[in-house]
């Protein structure tokens, strides 16, 4: 459905790619004075200063609203969920960021526990934050319990960074939305961006329509508690509780951003950018379009909505997303959306861990922002590599390209789906569908994979069809290079058959038992998977497999041991 009838009111929005996070400082000249309750960021031979504390202090018990005689109901209590093992807080290499440091080109604002340092993320200016500011939020044994509003413009050179500062055994500092209360007087766009997240990135009422943020870093937290099971206190000190449609982390609108290294749960969606044509036909409609958004190393489990099939783990609409090296646990029991849902403009999804959702991945049309989508060419172009994916067979097809509103194939992809160098373990025990393209105009190009079954399903699926308008065939064109999958495999069910073209199904290896460890994804000794890859396209050879996971779903270089490469996610 379209996002525009999900929502009250709201506009443009887009979150951006980042070519490496290694420049994690940044600032302005520093000829302004500090915001009172800061401190100039020194130099990298000064001693850092400590930021004069408020005396303020978070509330963690529900609170009633000012002028109410009696306290607010009690929030509905959260349906009982099996936690997952967190995975290790300290940021691999691959991440390319730095320490939770001063950036050394703006102001250092410090919120924590300790001696002269702010208490309440509500004492942050999140108002005037300005390029190279800092905003390190130090781990604590109780969570901070406030809202993180960014309407700032970094630079290249000199973002605004708001990073986590771990404890003494690593753990990231929590941002908690329940019982949150928002800066005094901040003035959000409009009201309803206050009950959707914890996190919002978009401009602030007083600014121009058309202001956006840029150079934003978002690293280190863990961010919980954007529900509505929860409420939270607003900006005119009223209780209100979070809406439906939201996410932890709500991009509306924003260029050059990213967010890396964070747990995120506990929320409706873990994270949802938008983008639109508004004012494009004036020629100022780059504002309203969130871009280049790098989704990074982030632990993301136990959010959606129960019995809701619209709210997914993370919804994106941008130009130039890159999703790396995350780990994407099952959502909330009972929740019914997927788990990597893309509108997107060239979305890259490489090495990452994906378990369960609806659909593993849905690469479907833009909605708020067709026309802009379809003059660029890399609309056109979807890369899914290095990745490992286990999903029930039974919730869905795995992996969705091309659209999703019948009667809108106009803006379907229309495009090329380069899925390669993954390993796929469809469990379950009755059918499991591996490819879904919705129309003979969508293409997958396939190689180098290994799709695995579990023994109980029985109707192992390569396609499945899709209702599209009249006279529009669907089924795609769907290029098989050389993969390994289950011998039992076959192209369409016992009841129905999928149009378009299956090609090259002679470059198949096919066997009984799986060729790599389920455990681990690792390929077994003497696999037939071992040295056997082809070399890619000439189209993909600018995206190189050059990382895989670990055991524990970190990120490590990647290189061929053997006379080739091995087939799947991980080298042995």
């Amino acid at each position: 459905m379209s996002i525009a009838l999900r929502w009250e009111w709201v506009v443009a929005g887009w979150i951006c790619l980042s070519a490496g996070l290694a420049g994690c400082g940044g600032g302005n000249s520093g000829d302004a004075a500090p915001e009172p309750g800061a401190t100039a960021a020194p130099s990298p031979s000064q001693e850092v200063a400590q930021v004069p504390s408020t005396g303020a202090s978070s509330p963690t018990t529900q609170t009633p609203a000012p002028g109410s005689s009696k306290p607010p109901a009690a929030a509905p209590t959260p349906p009982a969920a099996s936690k997952p093992p967190p995975p290790p807080p300290t940021a691999p290499a691959a991440l390319s960021l730095s320490a939770c440091e001063p950036s050394g080109k703006g102001r250092d604002f410090q919120v924590g526990p300790g001696a002269g340092q702010l208490r309440t993320l509500a004492d942050v200016p999140w108002e005037s934050l300005a390029a190279g500011d800092t905003v390190r939020i130090f781990w604590a044994e109780v969570p901070y319990r406030g809202k993180i509003m960014i309407n700032a413009q970094g630079r290249a050179d000199a973002p605004v960074r708001v990073c986590g500062v771990p404890g003494p055994n690593g753990e990231r500092p929590v941002v908690d939305g329940k019982d949150a209360v928002t800066r005094r007087g901040l003035k959000y766009a409009h009201p309803l961006f206050e009950q959707r997240s914890v996190v919002t990135i978009h401009r602030l009422q007083p600014q121009l329509w058309e202001a956006y943020p840029k150079h934003i870093q978002i690293d280190g937290l863990k961010i919980r508690g954007a529900h509505p099971y929860y409420s939270f206190t607003n900006s005119n000190g009223e209780r209100q509780p979070y809406v439906e449609f939201g996410a932890c982390v709500w991009v509306e609108r924003g260029h050059n951003i990213v967010i890396a290294n964070n747990e995120i749960t506990d929320c409706t969606q873990a994270i949802f950018s938008r983008s639109s044509d508004e004012w494009m036909g004036q020629g100022k409609g780059e504002f309203s379009v969130t871009r280049n958004l790098r989704i990074a190393g982030n632990y993301m489990h136990g959010n959606g909505v129960v019995g809701d099939y619209l709210i997914h783990t993370t919804y994106v609409q941008s130009a130039n997303v890159v999703y790396e090296f995350n780990r994407y646990g099952p959502m909330r029991a009972g929740a019914l959306g997927n788990a990597l849902k893309d509108r997107s403009v060239g979305p890259v999804i490489r090495y990452n861990r994906i378990e369960g959702g609806a659909h593993s991945i849905d690469l479907v049309e833009t909605e708020d922002y067709a026309e802009t989508a379809k003059l660029d060419p890399t609309y056109r172009s979807s890369w899914v590599y290095g990745n490992q994916i286990v999903k029930d067979g039974r919730t869905g097809t795995t992996i969705h390209y091309g659209g999703d509103h019948a009667g809108n194939e106009a803006s379907y992809r229309k495009g090329t789906l380069y899925f390669f160098n993954n390993t796929v373990h469809v469990t379950g025990d009755d059918y499991a569908v591996l490819f879904q393209l919705s129309t003979t105009e969508e293409t997958a190009e396939v190689w180098n994979n290994v799709f695995m079954f579990d023994p109980g399903i029985k109707y192992p699926r390569m396609r499945e069809k899709q209702d599209n308008a009249p006279g529009i065939p669907s089924g795609g064109i769907l290029n098989l290079g050389r993969n390994w999958i289950d011998a039992r495999w076959s192209d369409a069910g016992p009841w129905h058959t999928v149009g378009g073209k299956l090609n090259g199904v002679a470059n198949l290896i096919t066997g009984t038992t799986p060729p790599v460890d389920l455990a681990t994804m690792l390929p077994k000794a003497g696999s037939p998977v071992l040295d056997v890859g082809q070399s890619a396209p000439v189209a993909a050879t600018g995206f190189p497999v050059g990382f895989q996971l670990d055991r524990v779903y970190l990120p490590k270089p990647r290189s061929v041991n053997g006379s080739g490469s091995d087939l799947g996610a991980l080298e042995r």
